[in-house]
């Protein structure tokens, strides 16, 4: 062999040998062959056993990070054959498929969309992009496109499925958790067509013996259906929620674009709905003939899809919490936010824990570092949308949404909803004595004996304080001067500290006390954590309840447009109750950086005022007065003779509210400043400064009570000795809510334009 020969074959056999290296190497490192004396427990073995905790299967497995890991994610052969299959070409095709699936979606060919982004996730399981991404687009761009609610529903359940799905197979995403429950809360809560999703979503929720439609129909001897009224009236009592929001006469309809309309004015229709939507998504499997049976499905498609039970939320939704009807003591009635409340709970499960003191108390502060106090990066995962404090008050927020829809839909106390109003029209009654010929209604009352949203108000006022109390946003009376004293000189404490200062107790909770006075203020205001814990407070009071039953209905009362003297009325009562509950609660009256209570104060003074100035007769006759009181400061050319009564019929539309008996006194040309413009505003200055000062004047208590129009707000300061209302946030409402408004006419100087006789006196 010549000197060039043994060169080559020296070279391939250092090549042989180097791959053949590497490849242990490679098999050692991943964890495919144990590392020698990786478990010893020698002085000598300290570099294998470091070798041995630092392969990759070792480190997934610490980090909860691997793929075939079944703590991690569900086992899925199907991807996972076809992922090996592709070896190195899958990039390729998951570009391939995104870009056809966004393809398929512009040409609104939504099946075969579906089927790309299945493909997608199957070839990148473990990226939680596509998942959120694309179940985000199904939820909301896909949805949207669909002309019925039916259809919409259908794909906000497959984009919720599809994410749920995508949570179980990475199971250490809090990402992920949130969306699901973002999901929830965003698309049953405020998008299009709400009411009618919510009704579909409470029959996801519903056994399937409990809507079924023939059940209302009884079959006579000679074969005529005949409705069974008992039979509806057992599924009211059941499920009032569902009824009353399809019944529809107390809903105000905001969204032009809808064409579908709750508004079921029979029972007949009420089941009618029932049966077109019979196969909606639900919570409860089917039999081999394909028939819905009431045994809750456990498996992966039902919907809603709730998180699994878990210690740190004993009382959340789980899939084996039944669901059957309103009256249900463990779930209650069971909405989106409560599925939501449920997810958002579970995903902070993974959270690192918030940062506490030597005492045990929490601290507000930035997300602390792996390894620093308590943060495992082997169990924890830190989100990362949105900022950390933000995403811990999920679940009470959705609580909040969960109480304040209870309100907002006419569920306040025992009291319940009485289906048929006894001095309606006998057509519209749904249960009347005598179906034939109805004399009266019988007086039938769906979820009656339970306080809907007081209960849920006091549900929320105890997860807000707790939720302060855990992540350090309320502070007991005298913590902050605790912490000032704990700090000392703050340019003495560097912005983060080594490991060797952190084991330094005393400069560790000098620390603490540092970032907790910074983030205090900051943390509160972010998250406007004062105002929710305050209106969370506030409204869990009986009182509150009752002054947002009487303000809602004044206003359900003014918007059916026949009954404005009981909306006048009840306005002027729930006003006035409105006005204790803030004297009562003055951090609701005016919380830290929050005008909301305030804003909400002259939206219901200004509903009733706007009452007041079109239909109240009160008003009519206080404006003749300042009229009069005016009228001698205003040039009117007078008649050399009697006003004659023709001439006054004529000109009378512009001489604001003036009785036929004065037609005399009326000049023969009237001042154009007595335009119906003009003649509104005067109306408008007597209701805005009406003030029950004005009507004392009247010794019969019960006439006075009948008189005084003013809201009771007009007059008088707050307890804090300021306005109830801003007169900026009082102009910003008026813009709003479209109400102009112009100065009245100036009076003479020294004169006073606001008359303040007994009212009815000439």
């Amino acid at each position: 062999m010549n000197p060039l020969q043994r060169a080559a074959f020296v070279r391939k056999a250092s090549y042989v040998a180097a791959i053949l290296v590497l490849f242990t190497v490679s098999m050692f490192w991943r964890g495919a062959i144990p590392v020698p004396l990786g478990t010893s427990t020698a002085t000598a073995a300290t570099p294998f056993r470091w070798a041995a905790n630092h392969t990759i299967q070792n480190q997934a497995q610490r980090l909860e990070v691997w793929e075939l890991d079944e703590r991690e994610g569900e086992a899925e052969i199907t991807g996972s054959a076809l992922r090996l299959t592709l070896t190195g070409s899958r990039g390729i095709a998951v570009t391939a498929l995104w870009l056809s699936a966004i393809d398929k979606q512009k040409r609104n060919d939504f099946h075969e969309f579906e089927t790309r982004v299945r493909m997608v996730t199957k070839l990148q399981p473990n990226f939680i992009t596509p998942w959120i991404f694309q179940s985000w687009n199904i939820a909301y761009n896909v949805s949207v496109e669909m002309h019925g609610s039916g259809d919409m529903y259908f794909y906000i359940v497959r984009g919720i499925q599809l994410l749920a799905e995508g949570e179980r197979r990475n199971k250490r995403s809090p990402d992920m958790r949130y969306q699901i429950a973002f999901y929830y809360q965003n698309k049953f809560g405020v998008s299009d067509q709400v009411e009618v999703l919510r009704c579909l979503y409470d029959l996801s929720c519903m056994p399937p013996s409990e809507r079924q439609a023939d059940d209302f129909y009884t079959t006579a001897s000679d074969g005529s259906k005949k409705f069974n009224q008992d039979r509806f009236q057992t599924f009211c009592e059941k499920h009032p929620h569902l009824v009353r929001r399809l019944r529809g006469q107390e809903q105000q309809y905001t969204d032009k674009r809808s064409k579908e309309k709750l508004r079921r004015a029979t029972p007949q229709e009420i089941v009618d709905f029932l049966k077109t939507n019979w196969e909606v998504p639900s919570r409860y499997r089917v039999n081999s003939l394909k028939q819905p049976i009431d045994e809750l499905d456990t498996s992966e498609n039902p919907f809603p899809v709730l998180p699994p039970k878990f210690n740190q939320g004993p009382g959340e939704a789980h899939p084996e919490l039944e669901t059957k009807n309103d009256t249900e003591t463990t779930g209650g009635y069971f909405t989106a936010f409560k599925a939501a409340r449920a997810w958002y709970s579970y995903s902070l499960v993974l959270l690192p824990p918030p940062l506490i003191d030597a005492q045990g108390l929490a601290i507000p502060g930035p997300t602390s570092r792996p390894g620093e106090f308590g943060h495992d990066p082997a169990t924890h995962r830190v989100p990362r949308l949105p900022m950390m404090i933000i995403f811990r008050q999920g679940a009470p927020r959705a609580q909040t949404y969960q109480a304040d829809m209870e309100q907002k839909e006419g569920w306040f106390d025992e009291e319940g909803w009485v289906i048929d109003k006894p001095g309606g029209e006998p057509s519209k009654w749904w249960f009347p004595d005598d179906p034939d010929r109805p004399t009266r209604a019988k007086g039938v009352v769906a979820g009656a004996g339970r306080a809907w949203s007081l209960d849920e108000w006091r549900r929320a006022a105890e997860m807000w304080d707790r939720h302060g109390k855990d992540y350090g946003l309320s502070f007991v009376l005298g913590r902050q001067e605790t912490l000032a004293n704990r700090r000392g000189d703050p340019s003495s404490i560097p912005p983060e500290l080594s490991p060797e200062q952190l084991a330094d107790p005393v400069m560790r909770e000098r620390y603490l006390a540092k970032i907790g006075l910074e983030f205090y203020g900051s943390n509160r205001s972010v998250t406007n954590f004062p105002y929710f814990l305050a209106a969370a407070q506030a409204e869990e009071k009986r009182a509150t309840v009752t002054a947002r039953k009487t303000l809602w209905k004044a206003e359900r009362a003014a918007k059916s447009g026949i009954e404005t003297e009981l909306a006048i009325r009840l306005y002027k009562e729930g006003l006035d109750l409105w006005k204790q509950v803030l004297i009562n609660n003055k951090d609701f009256h005016r919380p830290e950086r929050s005008e909301r209570t305030e804003e909400e104060t002259f939206e219901y003074e200004l509903a009733y005022m706007r009452l007041l100035v079109s239909d109240d007769e009160r008003v009519r006759e206080r404006a003749n007065e300042v009229f009069q009181a005016w009228r001698g400061l205003i040039p009117f050319r007078k008649p050399a003779v009697p006003f004659p009564t023709d001439e006054f019929r004529k000109w009378r539309w512009m001489i604001p509210f003036l009785p036929v008996s004065r037609g005399a006194e009326v000049p023969a040309t009237p001042d154009p400043l007595w335009t119906p413009a003009n003649r509104e505003e005067i109306k408008w200055h007597v209701v805005e400064n009406a003030s029950a000062k004005d009507f004392e004047r009247i010794e019969d208590l019960e006439k006075r009570k009948q008189q005084d129009f003013s809201s009771p707000f007009v007059g008088s300061l707050a307890p804090d000795r300021l306005a109830w209302v801003g007169e900026g946030m009082k102009e910003a409402v008026r813009v709003r809510q479209g109400v102009s408004r112009k100065q009245p006419p100036p009076a003479a100087p020294g004169a006073t334009p606001m008359a303040t006789p007994e009212p009815g006196k000439p």
